[in-house]
């Protein structure tokens, strides 16, 4: 086969495995996905996921890579375009770095986008560039596609060479690279038309200098503006007396439901009025609109003998503007209802750097990383209205002590918003050798070190709060300045905390975290060919990883109602806030100087510095009280092995990989690969506070101190071919896959508590099917195929959830059954303009699946229907039983018969998706004219985080453009 040599050993026998000459490595590398040759062969892909340089087709893991050329041919760009084309990988969020991917159903439920920096789970896919891994929980980083030498997926675990958040796979992004060998410059650009939406433009250009025989430079700056297709459409919002009440469990804060004059005299609770917000400010078209700046600089140097360095640095801002989610109750198709304003910058710097050489019989490679990402954005927090428990505390003025019920209670602005500002940091280095990939026994190991910081700041902002304060001062005593309250704004003296001073006056609640992880790693495999047709590897990884999670949550409670005292003020007479505030520091190092003492004094005395009238008060409350908790660790409710004095968390483990290969011919490739994975553990803000509703399912139920590590363990059979003499390839692989302890982000303010937290759902599997064909049926024709079977189930509930977490044997979230695209490309020569032309079609098929692993959707349908008077028309998939405590009316709005909401879940439609393009070849310059969504699939997707009323995320409608490109070299 074309550049492809037989080897011989020293006792002349031949191998079975395939070592590309250096020839045909580079042109592997810079050929397009199953780009035809003259032949009617499909060309070889060079990848580095076994952290060497090997054929796809000669490493037994399952490998799915695009090539530059390849994601040029598909208008591959961003995130959400990663994946399309890759039918075992899901992206699920609320928009552009807002996402979080999804490998063979290791799917749980999306944390919150405005706590998921604070309080998300790490990811179990990861995400690197070249060499850097850049994941973050919940937001992975939204890496634009610009002179990209190809993307590679790894399928199932591949912790023993990538380490944590490996757990189901890595997608990896690997750059283009200084080549000293020739001057090369391009540029390429484009323009869109949405129907029904705004317009798109972008350009990029790329240039590499050759300075000497061993300096090399390369650059590329791109910047994209991809116009919105949502529209933010007029409407008013009034909250639901009965959503508001039914949620108020603790009872802290007046009722809401509306109440007469006659009533309010014999002293019924209720609202004498409740104000209705409107958004005639923010109603626009196209709204959700993103923009992409940034640029690469790299440059090579061949220091002497076999020792290379490489340079590089991307940076990079994502700006957003709008909610990238749709509302499917409105009339309208694709249109949100949104109050408040809705931006995002995104901005990044990674700068890595390698080197590379030969120490005697060893390849050498040292590589390191650094990034650092700030997030600065603000959401509407609206619909909070319809999930907090606390809601009438700040919006309405009525007096909860008045007994009579005849104090006025008017209920103010229902708008709210949530302001984020968020710094990750992230220093890696790694040293590794391997022995040459020709000998017959062959090694490879390595140390890791891993540095990663995120601090976080994000403020809930009510507008209702100070009036609400305000109107019955004098009652409550709490400002004699009448300036108005400071509220819950002034940071607690708690290790962690990065902001200094007073907030704005409308924060009424804030996250103020620092949450740090630190690894070290040794990681090793070992590969032996047993004979000319079989082999065998096995890897190992030890990791010693430390993790810890530092800061405060703020609140305004106690600045009404006479609560505090002089404690409760400030230097200046107003209201400080500080008395129900959450010292997380605190509340995590008490349990674990608990777990390292058994001293019961460590918890019943473990005290807040601000309490009533300026004395202590719990530190663990909420629902319980300090004994409340040292009774649930005693009764085995509350888990607190592992946490050290210091409040942190730390895990050592060993995780292995074992391969087996038989090669019969050079053609055909079996493997049975056993696989180990896993994600950090998480620790909770709210670590030992008990339910508040401690009746029926609940009973007994306190937020755990964490969410311990949940394991990923595969199993693999897998097939890698080619045949008609290399025209045709096809690559399957069958794999049974188990997860033990699956986290999973919950938010449930009616039954335990009004922050999101991360727990271990229980454990589950997955079982399916991956095949990949490519087909060069002639010199001008290329078929090319990618589908995915899969089931997946709960097997196991921790008993903490049974009856609130959907039931053994329930399907796990966003896993379709079957996925797949069909790709076809043709090409033929047009004489006249002395040039190539091509036509490219492509199908797209996600199969139906669900959404969430709570069973609430029928409690946030009824929401919906009480707060609009219209249900989401989603369709609801029923798992048997009832969803926790909290009763729904079964009739009308003002209806007063009850019954518990049925357990069930979103459904998410299939969606098929059909794209079309024509483009030109000549002399380096191309030219493409593309139609994608030709059928204008909506492809809508639930998004359960976060919301408290149904939502969904929409793909763009039918676009048709124009690409122009030009290459010089």
């Amino acid at each position: 086969m074309t550049g492809i040599e037989r080897e011989r050993r020293g006792n002349g026998a031949p191998t079975t495995r395939w070592r590309r000459s250096k020839l045909a490595a580079a042109v592997s590398a810079s050929i397009a996905i199953a780009a035809p040759t003259g032949a009617g062969e499909i060309e070889e892909i060079i990848v580095t996921a076994t952290k060497r340089a090997e054929s796809t087709q000669d490493v037994s893991i399952v490998v799915q890579a695009l090539t530059g050329d390849g994601l040029s041919d598909l208008a591959v760009e961003t995130f959400d375009e990663y994946v399309d084309y890759l039918p075992n990988v899901v992206a699920a969020g609320n928009g552009p770095g807002k996402k979080e991917l999804y490998i063979r159903g290791s799917a749980t439920e999306q944390t919150s986008v405005t706590l998921s920096t604070a309080q998300g789970s790490s990811p179990g896919v990861a995400l690197y560039v070249d060499e850097q891994p850049v994941s973050f929980g919940g937001r992975n980083l939204d890496v634009y596609a610009a002179d990209i030498e190809r993307i590679e997926v790894l399928s199932g675990p591949q912790g023993t060479l990538f380490g944590a958040s490996s757990q189901s796979g890595n997608l990896r992004l690997i750059t283009r690279k200084p080549n000293p060998a020739q001057f090369e410059a391009g540029f390429n650009a484009g323009y869109g038309l949405t129907s029904g939406g705004a317009d798109s433009a972008s350009a990029q250009g790329y240039v590499n200098v050759p300075i000497t025989d061993n300096l090399a430079l390369r650059a590329v700056i791109y910047s994209d503006n991809q116009g919105g297709w949502v529209d933010n459409v007029p409407a008013t919002f009034t909250p639901s007396g009965v959503v508001v009440d039914r949620n108020n469990a603790t009872g802290f804060g007046p009722d809401m439901t509306p109440r007469t004059a006659e009533q309010r005299a014999a002293g019924e609770p209720g609202s004498d009025s409740i104000a209705t917000a409107r958004n005639d400010g923010l109603v626009q078209d196209d709204w959700n609109d993103a923009s992409y700046r940034g640029g690469r600089i790299s440059a090579s140097y061949g220091i002497g003998g076999d020792w290379e360095a490489l340079v590089q640095h991307t940076a990079q801002t994502l700006e957003t503007e709008g909610t990238f989610l749709a509302d499917p109750s409105l009339a309208q198709k694709n249109a949100s209802a949104s109050f408040q304003p809705d931006f995002n910058r995104d901005e990044f710097g990674l700068s890595t750097w390698t080197l590379t050489g030969r120490i005697r019989n060893l390849d050498v490679v040292y590589t390191g990383g650094h990034v650092s990402r700030e997030v600065d954005g603000v959401i509407d927090y609206t619909h909070y209205n319809n999930g907090g428990g606390y809601i009438t505390y700040y919006l309405c003025s009525g007096n909860i002590y008045d007994s009579t019920g005849t104090d006025p209670n008017n209920c103010f602005s229902p708008l709210k918003q949530y302001m984020e500002d968020s710094t990750n940091t992230r220093t890696t280095h790694e040293f590794r050798f391997h022995t040459d990939p020709a000998n017959r026994l062959r090694l490879l190991g390595g140390v890791y070190l891993n540095d990663a910081e995120t601090n976080h700041v994000g403020d809930f902002q009510y507008a209702a709060t100070t009036d609400a304060f305000r109107e019955h001062i004098s009652s409550y005593n709490n400002d004699d300045s009448g300036d108005g309250f400071l509220l819950g704004n002034t940071t607690l003296p708690t290790a962690g905390t990065n902001a200094v001073g007073p907030r704005p006056p409308a924060t009424v609640f804030f996250n103020d975290f620092t949450n740090t992880v630190e690894e070290t790693a040794f990681f090793g495999e070992i590969a032996f060919d047993l004979s000319d047709t079989f082999g065998v590897s096995l890897s190992a990884r030890a990791y010693d990883l430390d993790s810890a999670l530092l800061g405060a949550s703020n609140f305004s409670f106690g600045c009404r109602y006479g609560i505090g005292g002089n404690a409760q003020r400030t230097s200046d007479g107003r209201c400080n806030g500080t008395d129900f505030s959450n010292d997380v520091t605190l509340r995590l190092r008490t349990l674990g100087q608990f777990n390292a003492t058994g001293d019961d004094a460590v918890v019943l005395n473990a005290r807040s510095p601000n309490g009533e009238d300026g004395s202590p008060r719990d530190l663990f409350r909420g629902g319980g009280s300090n004994a409340a908790t040292l009774a649930a660790i005693k009764g085995g409710y509350l888990d607190i092995a592992g946490i050290a004095a210091d409040g942190s968390v730390n895990e050592k483990d060993t995780i292995v990989k074992a391969s087996v290969n038989w090669q019969p011919t050079d053609e055909v490739l079996v493997f049975l690969t056993y696989a180990e994975g896993y994600r950090p553990a998480r620790l909770n803000r709210n670590a030992g506070q008990l339910s508040t509703n401690q009746t029926g399912v609940f009973q007994n139920y306190v937020v755990p101190a964490l969410a311990r590590t949940d394991d990923l363990t595969s199993l693999e059979l897998g097939l890698k071919s080619d045949f008609l003499y290399g025209a045709l390839r096809l690559n399957a692989t069958l794999y049974r896959s188990e997860i033990e302890n699956l986290q999973v982000s919950r938010f449930d303010p009616s039954n335990v508590a009004f922050l999101f937290f991360v727990e271990n759902v229980g454990d589950a599997n997955a079982n399916g099917f991956d095949v990949d064909l490519q087909w060069a049926a002639t010199d001008s024709l290329t078929v090319m195929s990618a589908f995915s079977v899969m089931s997946t189930e709960l097997t196991r509930i921790n008993p903490q959830l049974s009856g609130i977490a959907v039931p053994v044997g329930a399907e796990l979230p966003l896993s379709p059954k079957f996925a797949g695209n069909l790709r076809a490309r043709y090409t033929f020569l047009l004489d006249k303009f002395d040039a190539e032309a091509y036509v490219l079609a492509t199908i797209n098929y996600r199969g139906q699946s669900v959404s969430g692993l709570v069973g609430s959707a029928e409690l946030m349908d009824d929401t919906l229907y009480r707060q609009s008077g219209s249900y989401s028309g989603l369709k609801l998939q029923f798992e048997g039983g009832t969803y926790g405590t909290v009763p729904i009316p079964t009739d009308s709005v003002s209806g007063t018969q009850e019954r518990l909401p049925r357990n069930a879940r979103f459904i998410n439609p299939p969606a098929t998706t059909y794209n079309l393009s024509f483009g030109i070849e000549r002399e380096g310059w191309s030219t493409e004219l593309y139609l994608n969504n030709i059928g204008n699939e909506t492809g809508s997707v639930m998004q359960i985080a976060g919301h408290y009323t149904p939502l969904v995320s929409v793909q763009r409608p039918r676009t048709v453009g124009l690409r122009f490109s030009y290459r010089y070299q």
